[in-house]
């Protein structure tokens, strides 16, 4: 694959583009609910019920919060529906995406590895019991990968992970070898899942020119581990 197609993205809230088989990347972490829901619409063996979800945030914000928008995202029956939710409404956003795909009840449980400390840690409890859900923290990568252990999941990630700073913007970027090497230790997670999300995250991930230098770095580790899927 040419990666200079990287070089040429630009900011729009509306990207995401499947760069290889089942391997999305998008500006705008909520198009990750549309992939998902896309995905478990064209295949009758449907969707893995386990999330992996590495982000510097927890994107744990549930915006369905009345019977009526509830009732309206439960109906939904095609991907189509679910592209104009995401699009004339704001209940799926940046960090808003994990609730909707539990209340349709296609995730059953989720792993996050996440950074952020200044929030609430993870999905309200509500949510999960109402809809018979689980949910993990792990402080570690070791530990996240020891509990998933060889199965089939969903790998998500948001490349402001790599991004240190809490500025809008700014980026003070993780080094390159130690980007490489956490990729190395997700190998396992990769190959293990059909279906791959990535989130850029402008802003949140740095300046520009930082974004697409950790896509650029990123997504053909990704791509590379991804080829050993079953």
């Amino acid at each position: 694959m040419d990666y200079s197609v990287l070089d040429n993205i630009r900011r729009s809230g509306k990207y995401f583009e499947e760069l290889y088989p089942n391997v999305w990347l998008m500006d705008n972490h909520k198009w990750t609910f549309y992939v998902w829901e896309d995905y478990r619409f064209r295949r009758s063996v449907g969707i893995p019920p386990i999330l992996v979800h590495m982000d510097k945030h927890w994107d744990g914000v549930n915006d369905f919060q009345t019977p009526e928008t509830i009732a309206d995202l439960i109906n939904i029956n095609s991907a189509k529906g679910v592209m104009n939710l995401i699009e004339h409404k704001s209940l799926v956003r940046y960090d808003s995406f994990i609730a909707p795909s539990i209340i349709r009840g296609f995730v059953k449980e989720v792993h996050f590895y996440c950074l952020q400390d200044d929030t609430d840690v993870g999905l309200d409890d509500d949510l999960l019991y109402r809809y018979k859900a689980k949910q993990f923290i792990h402080k570690t990568l070791k530990s996240l990968i020891e509990h998933v252990g060889g199965r089939s999941i969903l790998f998500d990630l948001d490349l402001d992970l790599f991004n240190r700073s809490d500025q809008w913007n700014e980026g003070d970027i993780w080094p390159e070898e130690d980007i490489v090497r956490f990729m190395g230790k997700c190998s396992e997670l990769i190959i293990n899942s059909p279906l791959i999300t990535v989130a850029m995250s402008f802003d949140y991930s740095g300046t520009d020119k930082d974004t697409k230098y950790l896509a650029k770095l990123v997504i053909p580790i990704i791509i590379h581990y991804a080829q050993n899927r079953g």
